[in-house]
């Protein structure tokens, strides 16, 4: 407990810090910086959060994404069609370039860095490294870097390139105070996640708690059966939870190992930018879509961490969200298979 309570003072320290430096998206950013210190500092303990502490967040932000849902935008559904299979070319092309990269630039076994590369959820493919025998602590490494940099960078990356201001106090922009919720929504909302998280679970979904609250709360507000969205004051602690996840996870590996890490995360994610510009902008000449929103679509982070940010930015959520949703599908549904077939390919061969 006394770990817990360290972590999340760093992560409000964090907050703090970025609010007095007026920099965007404080309750985020803020204590990715700090945990990810502060983790590293001897005398300091810390503690790596796990998926109890994080996954009760991806249910509230399953819930917000599902808000962001109407009748409405079931009619725009078509238009985004040929923008959401761009995707299977995107991941296979990004996991080629990501394997390329860990095997011949950082020199990570085939299997480690194949597992390393992937655009998918942190926890699936850890499981699945786990499963096949890949160097485990070189994938949490890989993983937490490409996470922690994409964060770090996409809010300047938009602020300074396609000139949107983010916000720097509260995510309040356009969700409700606490104090302004209706009893009878909120308790609807909590339905929404918690029965969605079970149910989620129930069928094996992959990243359940937050793709079940998502698809369940969806139908609540299409139907109209929920009018108020999540307050901003917890959407600020979901945050901090998940700031201070990916900054925890980072845990003990010292100042050089970790200069090391981010150092070629950064090279990774310079190559999935570049790839995600080319499909992008393919995207936005067939859907007319605004650059915004598509970005963070084709942005190969973590899902709740993406979806977040879209919630923050006033992105088109719903168009980033399906576009996560059947990333994480595609590569779930398909990843085992095609990691037979490279083992197969590539036991007695070089690239």
């Amino acid at each position: 407990m006394k770990k817990v309570m360290v972590t999340f003072v760093f992560a409000l320290i964090g907050v703090v810090i970025f609010k007095v430096l007026s920099l965007p998206l404080p309750w985020m950013m803020g204590p990715v910086f700090t945990v990810a210190i502060a983790s590293n500092i001897p005398k300091i303990t810390t503690l790596k959060l796990t998926s109890s502490i994080a996954n009760p967040a991806k249910m509230i932000i399953g819930v917000t994404v599902g808000s962001a849902f109407s009748a409405s935008i079931l009619n725009d559904l078509h238009h985004y069609m040929f923008s959401i299979l761009l995707i299977i070319p995107f991941v296979l092309v990004s996991s080629v370039f990501g394997v390329y990269y860990y095997n011949k630039f950082v020199g990570l076994d085939k299997n480690s860095a194949f597992f390393a590369s992937q655009p998918g959820g942190f926890v699936e493919m850890v499981m699945l490294a786990q499963s096949t025998g890949a160097n485990v602590q070189k994938v949490i490494l890989a993983q937490s870097s490409r996470l922690m940099i994409m964060v770090v960078s996409l809010p300047f990356i938009i602020h300074t390139f396609l000139n949107i201001e983010l916000p720097k106090s509260n995510s309040g922009s356009l969700l409700p105070s606490i104090v302004d919720l209706q009893l009878n929504d909120g308790l609807l909302m909590i339905f929404c996640g918690l029965f969605g998280w079970w149910i989620g679970n129930k069928v094996k979904l992959s990243a359940a708690s937050l793709l079940g609250p998502m698809i369940i709360s969806m139908f609540f507000y299409i139907f109209n059966l929920i009018n108020d969205k999540p307050p901003f004051e917890i959407i600020n602690i979901v945050q901090l939870i998940l700031g201070a996840s990916i900054g925890s996870s980072f845990n003990g590996i010292g100042f050089k190992e970790l200069a090391k890490v981010l150092l070629f995360g950064m090279g990774h994610f310079v190559g999935l930018i570049l790839l995600a510009l080319i499909f992008c902008s393919i995207s936005i000449w067939i859907t007319g879509e605004q650059w915004l929103s598509v970005l963070l679509a084709f942005a190969p982070g973590g899902q709740s961490d993406m979806n977040l940010i879209a919630i923050l930015v006033s992105a088109n959520v719903p168009f980033v969200a399906l576009h996560h949703t059947f990333r994480m599908f595609i590569i779930m549904a398909i990843l085992p298979a095609i990691h037979k077939s490279f083992e197969k390919h590539t036991k007695d061969k070089e690239f």
